[in-house]
């Protein structure tokens, strides 16, 4: 089974992001979402023992300026940074939920100086109290944030950040609108059945034959008062557990559930680690890359009377270290 699980997880993965904009580059790697809102990361390449990453955000308006977050292994305080032994600017670092990481949030202008000398340089070095304590590669810096540029439609434009040119600000679209999602009617949920009907067994020829046995309870909700969500477990990893949705009707006919994923037209009907709350119609889920979750993708989507929209995804393509509350956000909706 465990090549099962292995190509479930691939196609689950590939199925989150085909649409949605992202790139790798040597030691970086970038991502925007569905209003050009952007994020890049450098990590600390193979040349470097310590781990850590560098994180610069900008948002999708003429006038948003990038933010960096530097997160490293290594103490809280004053780090001085610099871009090939060429001092640039001290920052004050906290403490990272106690995991032994710190990290400093760059003002504008320091980013704006970190970003500047990182287009022809190999690294961006760390220091406390003056011990080196880390590095980020610089290695792909340019072309990603070049890439980044022209995502946002910033290229050749004196708001770019590498790809600069003449053209003015005035000259950087606005943002697209949000894509409005609008949950359906919640639903009674009085009387639920605890197991599953007959007719939905009968669509899940194709799971482990031991899951039973685990005694793992189904996701289940009733959507409106003549259909019911049913997702049983149907495989399980080393850290993923992945549930198969059907519903049934009024009359106790069951059929697969479709579910698709942010900005693309494929669907599935299986997800992993997955939960849903019936008081605000929303369905979760997090697909992890590795047992780490340091990488792979969070989805939500809410139920609008015909099926589950997708409504956020956040997303991170590198398993490199970053924890869930750094992802980029490759998709979001607005709700009414």
């Amino acid at each position: 089974m465990t090549g099962k699980v292995l190509a479930m997880a691939g196609l689950a993965m590939a199925a989150a992001t085909p649409a949605l904009a992202n790139e790798s580059f040597k030691d970086w790697w970038v991502a925007c979402d569905n209003t050009r809102q952007c994020a890049a990361f450098g990590f600390a390449g193979e040349a470097f023992e310590m781990s850590g990453y560098l994180k610069v955000e900008r948002g999708a308006a003429a006038a948003d300026a990038p933010q960096a977050r530097l997160v490293m292994e290594g103490p809280p305080g004053i780090w001085s940074l610099s871009v090939d032994g060429r001092a640039l600017a001290s920052v004050r670092a906290a403490s990272e939920d106690g995991d032994g990481r710190a990290a400093a949030e760059l003002t504008p202008a320091q980013t704006a100086a970190v970003l500047s000398a990182a287009a022809n340089g190999q690294a961006l070095q760390v220091a406390a109290s003056g011990k080196p304590i880390g590095a980020i590669s610089l290695a792909g810096s340019s072309a990603a944030l070049r890439w980044m540029d022209d995502k946002q439609k910033r290229a050749g434009g004196v708001t770019a950040l590498v790809a600069k040119g003449p053209a003015t600000a005035a000259s950087v679209p606005p943002a697209p609108e949000l894509p409005l999602v609008r949950a359906a009617p919640a639903a009674s949920q009085a009387g639920l059945p605890k197991k599953p009907p007959a007719s939905v067994m009968a669509l899940m020829g194709d799971c482990d034959d031991d899951i039973a046995t685990l005694e793992i309870a189904p996701i289940s909700a009733r959507l409106s008062p003549d259909l019911t969500l049913w997702a049983p477990l149907c495989t399980r990893g080393a850290y993923n557990m992945i549930y198969s949705f059907a519903v049934v009707d009024a009359k106790g006919v069951a059929r697969r559930l479709p579910i698709r994923y942010a900005d693309t037209v494929e669907t599935t009907t299986e997800l992993m680690n997955v939960d849903y709350d019936p008081a605000t119609r929303t369905l979760s889920n997090f697909e992890k890359g590795r047992g780490l979750g340091d990488c792979g993708a969070v989805n939500t989507w809410v139920w609008d009377g015909k099926g589950f929209a997708p409504t956020a995804q956040d997303l991170m393509g590198e398993c490199r270290g970053v924890g869930p509350g750094d992802w980029v956000t490759s998709w979001r909706t607005r709700a009414k």
